[in-house]
């Protein structure tokens, strides 16, 4: 009876400081009926959330910091070409940045989303690391391709949902147009390196062929301002709808179904601009760039999103949600998914920690912030990896922070 008496003690002093947190609208991306301010912010919340994703497999995180500050380091092709083992070099970016105003007004949700996309990549073939760490082979020509690859986007939403007694539903719609992207066929930086013993010369050359397609043309994009984009929105921009749906109350398990770039008009694209290059260096001392201005041609292409199916369940565990989630994407049939696990201290400090495959990488993070009824700010730090047992070879990290305001 006393060890009983004991347990019982324990969970209620447990109870007191640790709380069941939930879906909030920082999860909007899973469906947009989250979107809706659960929680202590009823009546209305602005909300911005930057998603910084960088990946490369030369060096660790730890080593990566001191160079943010040095104003001189050395780059020590030996040491990465060592820890690449037989990998190619990557260096790879996944940025995002979401903002919101949601109102409720009784059961009715209205408000507007905006949302930033970056995503770029560089590959560097291994040889061409063994290359300038080792050398070549005489009258031996080494040649490869490196490859680039760049796709930015910016989307404007308007927001509605309804709450029905254990039901809600909701959707969004979107105007989106890029800003530039490439595409994988029309995009590489070639290079050949070889020595002539008989010529006794030793070459080498960089050729750059890089095609950027854009609703803007060359002079819009080297001075882009806000009217420049609202007036492309008004002309090129593609039309989307994102509509979602959650079964459940907010303290039970609740079950959420979306359909996420729902086509209704793609994103018009009218320029391709291309960009050559060829840089040769002869000999020890003789260097020769042959350069060309970019070209503009006219071209009639389509931009859209790739259309998805997602969902998530919600399951209270005592004083933890656990949240299974996952994403299915129509067209090359991929699936994403994860899982975490969420509570709250004194129903003030959230707290999050989990495991997700995301857009072909594995993430572990650990969650923290502040949530009073006015405020929340909250980070999310994450290990990222190609391979789940590099995860903790620490080459990858993703940086989450949101801050909301409200009441």
């Amino acid at each position: 009876m006393k060890k009983l008496f004991i347990i019982l003690l324990i969970v209620s002093s447990v109870s007191l400081i640790i709380f069941s947190e939930g879906l909030r609208s920082f999860d909007s991306s899973l469906n947009p009926i989250l979107l809706e301010s659960i929680g202590k912010r009823n009546y209305f919340e602005i909300e911005l959330s930057p998603d910084i994703m960088v990946y490369q497999n030369a060096y660790k995180v730890a080593d990566l910091l001191p160079m943010l500050t040095a104003t001189k380091f050395t780059v020590d092709f030996d040491d990465i070409y060592a820890s690449l083992g037989a990998d190619d070099l990557f260096f790879i970016t996944n940025d995002n940045v979401e903002g919101h105003l949601v109102v409720n007004i009784f059961d009715l949700g209205v408000g507007v989303v905006l949302n930033g996309d970056l995503k770029s990549d560089l590959t560097v073939p291994n040889d061409l690391i063994d290359l300038i760490a080792n050398g070549n082979e005489i009258d031996t020509p080494d040649e490869g391709t490196m490859v680039f690859n760049l796709d930015s986007s910016f989307k404007a939403g308007a927001y509605a949902s309804y709450n029905f007694d254990g039901m809600s539903v909701g959707l969004v719609y979107n105007l989106f147009l890029p800003i530039v992207y490439t595409k994988e066929s029309n995009t590489n930086i070639g290079y050949v390196f070889s020595t002539d013993t008989v010529e006794g010369t030793t070459t080498a050359e960089l050729n750059m062929n890089v095609d950027l397609y854009s609703p803007f043309n060359s002079d819009e994009l080297d001075s882009i301002t806000f009217n420049t984009i609202t007036d492309k929105f008004l002309t090129d921009a593609g039309h989307s709808i994102d509509a979602g749906v959650t079964f459940g109350e907010i303290k039970n398990p609740v079950v959420g179904i979306a359909v996420k770039n729902i086509m209704v008009k793609p994103a018009k694209i009218s320029y391709k601009i291309s960009y050559q290059e060829t840089i040769s260096v002869l000999g020890e001392d003789d260097e020769d760039s042959d350069s060309s201005t970019p070209t503009e041609v006219l071209v009639d292409e389509e931009y859209l999103y790739p259309m998805s199916v997602t969902g998530f369940f919600r399951i209270p565990v005592v004083f933890l949600d656990i949240i299974p989630y996952g994403e299915f994407y129509v067209d090359n049939q991929k699936i994403d998914w994860g899982v975490q696990a969420k509570t709250s201290l004194f129903n003030f400090i959230p707290l999050s920690v989990g495991v997700e495959n995301y857009y072909g990488y594995w993430n572990t993070f650990l969650g923290f912030g502040i949530n009073s009824r006015i405020v929340e700010s909250r980070t999310e730090l994450s290990l990222t990896a190609k391979d789940l047992e590099k995860i903790f070879d620490l080459n990858g990290f993703t940086f989450k922070s949101s801050f909301a305001i409200g009441f």
